[in-house]
């Protein structure tokens, strides 16, 4: 799975336990909820969802000044 890109979407699945997956990334809202409708035509208990990929890079805290 490769790094989505700006406007990339997430399908995101949850589990009867409560665990969450990152079932896939699709470049446009419209591949993403192709592939929700074929995985919601079965009746299983799971529990999808798309977002809004996050694209912004882990921040890390600015190193302190040495004075």
């Amino acid at each position: 799975m490769s790094t989505p890109a700006a406007g990339a979407f997430e399908l995101w699945r949850q589990d009867d336990h409560g665990t969450r997956f990152l079932v896939g990334c699709y470049p446009t809202l419209e591949e993403a909820e192709r592939r929700l409708a074929e995985l919601t035509r079965t009746q299983h208990k799971q529990s999808y969802w798309i977002t809004p990929a996050a694209t912004a890079a882990p921040t890390t805290a600015p190193r302190p000044e040495r004075g």
